[in-house]
């Protein structure tokens, strides 16, 4: 009888299962890497996340993901290695008769652009300092509450509402809740004309929700469309106070892109890319590094993002991305090379190499101009990784 019950509620189970998908990507790198002094530094380090997924259901969707990250050696960060296990995403996405609805911690994709793009006044996308040998870039998420209204076949009205982010009391060692001031939120416009796509809106945000983020009033405007190749871009302001418009001018920035594919022999594709950032009212003349980490000397008036890369048969892959800062002639560079041994497992390498003197954006070698509090450990110009990914 216990067996008869038993069979039953595992077949009317299945479909309950069926409904949900599990997803996990692992990747595991051994890395040396140069720090203060010329001293060597190996260690093993990886980056996982577990994603678990509705699917079947055209009118409701839903995930949750879990990240674990242990190192980052983009040359940006003031710590190369914080174990973390964080919410990465945990999200429901609802189909009404005339309208969407979005809910939970995501993240909802305004303007064009995978490095800059001046149009991400949610999250920015302004910070010149990224990891290249992560699969994932500019993948910021956050609590949000979103609605979608189709306006016509290729257009739509979107609004979102972000609360305020938890800030961390060094003081206390404790994380407090912002006031109610500290809300985002806005609205996008979203349509097609003649074979290119539009869009633009406006933000007001109320706290910090990546490095370099801009506060206050933030209109933007974006396209995306083709013209031989495919070109994107986009412009935006920030302002606390409209009134005060030598701060308001400072904050203009525009992103522009182009990107375009090429056959490369039997199965093979080289693809080209480049983008520019470019604040014309900001900083065009060298700074010192400190100046550069006290954020409070402003940006660089231009950096640039070119990427090339080759992928034979979708079996290899080879290229080069590099973040290029013209105003003190420095640059990373991140060469990689890959192998897809059989579906979802691959083996990488990558180099990234900095190129510029030791008070630049990007150094080849700073131990001279180390701020003191930072450890003897910290990327210092290069570093060799040798790993693997698996999905699955």
């Amino acid at each position: 009888m216990n067996i008869r019950i038993l069979a039953i509620l595992f077949v009317v189970s299945m479909p309950v299962f069926a409904e949900t998908e599990l997803r996990t990507n692992m990747e595991f790198f051994n890395t040396t890497y140069r720090g203060r002094d010329n001293t060597w530094f190996y260690i093993g380090s990886g980056t996982a996340d577990i994603r678990i997924a509705s699917v079947g259901n055209d009118n409701m969707r839903a995930e949750a993901a879990v990240e674990f990250y242990p190192l980052d050696l983009s040359g940006g960060s003031s710590v190369t290695g914080v174990p973390a296990v964080s919410l990465k995403r945990l999200w429901i996405k609802a189909n009404f008769p005339s309208w969407r609805l979005t809910a939970g911690k995501t993240k909802v994709a305004w303007g064009n652009g995978i490095v800059f793009n001046s149009g991400d006044i949610l999250f920015g996308s302004l910070s010149p300092y990224l990891d290249f040998t992560s699969s994932t870039l500019r993948d910021d998420t956050a609590w949000l509450t979103a609605f979608n209204v189709p306006t016509g076949r290729f257009s739509f009205i979107e609004g979102v509402l972000l609360p305020p982010s938890l800030v961390y009391d060094g003081t206390e060692e404790t994380y407090k809740l912002q006031s109610i001031a500290g809300t985002s939120g806005g609205l996008r416009y979203f349509t097609r004309l003649g074979g290119w796509r539009f869009e633009g809106g406006y933000l007001y945000k109320g706290d910090i929700k990546t490095d370099n983020d801009l506060l206050g009033h933030r209109p933007y405007l974006a396209f995306h469309g083709h013209a031989g190749v495919d070109l994107y871009g986009a412009v935006s302001l920030a302002a606390e106070n409209w009134d005060a418009w030598e701060d308001v001018k400072e904050t203009v920035n525009f992103s522009l892109g182009a990107f375009h594919q090429i056959r490369a022999g039997y199965g093979s594709t080289l693809s080209l890319r480049m983008e520019t950032l470019v604040m014309p009212l900001q900083n065009w003349t060298a700074l010192t590094y400190q100046e550069v980490l006290d954020g409070t000397s402003g940006f660089y008036g231009i950096l640039l993002y070119p990427e090339i890369t080759l992928d034979v048969r979708s079996v290899w892959f080879t290229g080069v991305r590099s973040v290029i800062s013209p105003v003190d002639a420095s640059a990373q560079m991140t060469a990689s090379l890959g192998w897809h041994v059989f579906q979802g497992f691959t083996l990488m390498g990558y180099l990234v190499t900095n190129l510029g003197d030791e008070q630049s954006l990007f150094a080849w070698d700073r131990s001279g101009a180390w701020p003191a509090s930072w450890s003897d450990a910290e990327f210092n110009g290069v570093s060799l990784s040798l790993g693997a990914e698996y999905s699955y």
